[in-house]
């Protein structure tokens, strides 16, 4: 019997916050064979340190795992500013950027 690569999991501590409605999200998942994949997915709960997730691996069907929650990025939902209609961020430094 072969083994299938498997993904890196959270355990989900603290109080579990179910999601309204699912969230599009970006997630990078990081495989046992090392390595990395950005996965788009649906977050359906959440602890400080966790996401609960819904994905769909190449090929196979309909999953739910946690996963640390560095490793998740909100999609931009429509009607967001984009990063070109955003203000430039500040700078930390009192003094005028050189040329």
């Amino acid at each position: 019997m072969s083994s299938a690569p498997r993904i890196v999991r959270a355990v989900p501590r603290g109080e579990v916050t179910p999601a309204e409605a699912p969230i599009a999200v970006l997630v990078t998942l990081h495989w046992s064979t090392g390595q990395v994949t950005p996965v788009v997915a649906a977050a359906v709960a959440w602890t400080r340190e966790a996401v609960e997730i819904s994905w769909t691996p190449p090929g196979g069907e309909l999953r739910t795992d946690w996963v640390p929650a560095r490793d998740v990025r909100r999609l931009s939902t429509p009607g967001a500013a984009t990063s070109e209609e955003a203000e430039p961020p500040r700078s930390l430094s009192r003094r005028r950027p050189r040329w």
